[in-house]
Parts: C-alpha cells; sequence; structure tokens
C-alpha cells in the first residue's frame, strides 16, 4: 500500500462523522510517520468494510495497548493491555475470524433443586483461555492476578508442548517446521471474563501492530 493510499483511507476515516470523534481519531494515528500510517490505513481498510454490518468485532491495537469491542465503527467497550508478546509479529494479518471459542464450564442443573437456578454469568466464565484464529493464530489471554499465576503457568505449558510436538511430528514426516504465530494477552481479571462473555463463533478480529523505531 502505498503512502497517498494510506493517507487517503485515513482522511475518509476522519471526515465521516459517524466513526469517531476528533480526538478519538488523532490518539489512534498519533504520528504522521509513513509507516505508522501505512499500518494503521492496514487496519482501517479492513474495518472499513467491517463497519458497514451488523456484527460486533475486535480491535486488539498493540500500539495503544487496548482491546476495543466495536460495532458501526463505534466502540462498544474498551479493555486495557497490561503487557503482550507476540511471536513472528511482523507475520500478522490485519484481519482474522474466530475459530474456537474458550470453554466455559457450566454449573450442572440440580433437577432435585425447587427454586429456579442462577443463570450463567460473567463470573462463570473462564479466567485464562486461548483463542483461535484463522488464518492460523493463537491468542492467549491471562489476567494479572496472582491466584491465576499457576493457570498461566499450565497454559503456556500445554500451548508450547502441542507446538513442540507439531514440531517434531513435522520433521518426522521430512516438513519444515512450520512458524506458528501466537500473541500473549494480559488483562485485569474482570476484563479476561468480559472478553470471553464477547467473543462469538466466526467473530472478526483486527490486529494492529507497533511501529518499532
Amino acid at each position: 500500500m502505498t503512502f497517498f493510499r494510506a493517507t487517503f483511507v485515513i482522511f475518509f476515516l476522519y471526515s465521516s462523522a459517524s466513526w469517531a470523534s476528533e480526538s478519538d481519531v488523532l490518539s489512534t494515528f498519533g504520528s504522521a510517520d509513513p509507516a505508522v500510517l501505512q499500518e494503521a490505513a492496514r487496519v482501517l481498510e479492513e474495518e472499513v468494510k467491517l463497519a458497514a454490518r451488523p456484527q460486533t468485532y475486535v480491535l486488539i491495537d498493540l500500539a495503544a495497548n487496548v482491546i476495543s469491542i466495536k460495532g458501526r465503527g463505534l466502540e462498544l467497550h474498551r479493555i486495557s493491555i497490561e503487557h503482550w508478546s507476540a511471536s513472528h509479529l511482523s507475520k500478522f494479518d490485519a484481519l482474522y475470524q474466530l475459530r474456537e471459542r474458550p470453554a466455559v464450564n457450566r454449573r450442572k442443573i440440580d433437577p432435585a433443586a425447587v427454586a429456579g437456578q442462577e443463570p450463567i454469568s460473567l463470573t462463570d466464565m473462564p479466567e485464562t483461555y486461548t483463542l483461535q484464529l484463522n488464518p492460523a493464530l493463537t491468542i492467549l489471554v491471562f489476567p494479572s492476578t496472582e491466584r491465576s499465576v499457576w493457570r498461566g503457568t499450565l497454559l503456556r505449558s500445554q500451548y508450547w508442548w502441542r507446538r513442540l510436538s507439531a514440531w517434531g511430528h513435522a520433521l518426522l514426516a521430512g516438513e519444515g517446521a512450520s512458524s506458528d504465530l501466537s500473541l500473549d494477552l494480559t488483562v485485569s481479571l474482570d476484563h479476561a471474563q468480559s472478553l470471553a462473555w464477547t467473543v462469538t463463533d466466526s467473530m472478526a478480529f483486527l490486529i494492529r501492530r507497533p511501529i518499532m523505531p
């Protein structure tokens, strides 16, 4: 994408009153650096298409350390990213689709209970989990609480064990080891559970990469 095309996309979004306020737009770009503008336009070009649909989508902005749940281009909910790390970040696409939602430990229904039982709620959502996206990308979500450290360690161990096993099978079969893409996100406990609550099957995910100096 050329610098002029990137500038055009950003100008279009900036001039559209239905998208966001002036301060929101400026805080999103935050730089006149051509590389920064191109990365922003790379993501926003996909967001233009998503905003024309009624479905909600997720924008993971690693440059601003924010996860935004959006609909029609408007932010519905914001989650602060406390820490993140990624493998093969330069290979990340702008647009992904959720392939596998996090598992939820649903309450067992007691048939002997007289009164109606409480419906599933936010507190029933997992605290530590993975999101599987297409094209192949694994997002590992961790809450920033000491009580969940062991769960995060277990999740990372399981993930890396699966990757090592896959590499081993590929090498034995005479194939090259694939460069699995992964993204670790650390957020607050409430935010980890609210993200698990929000995501739906086939939900679109946008990822904006930071431009390193």
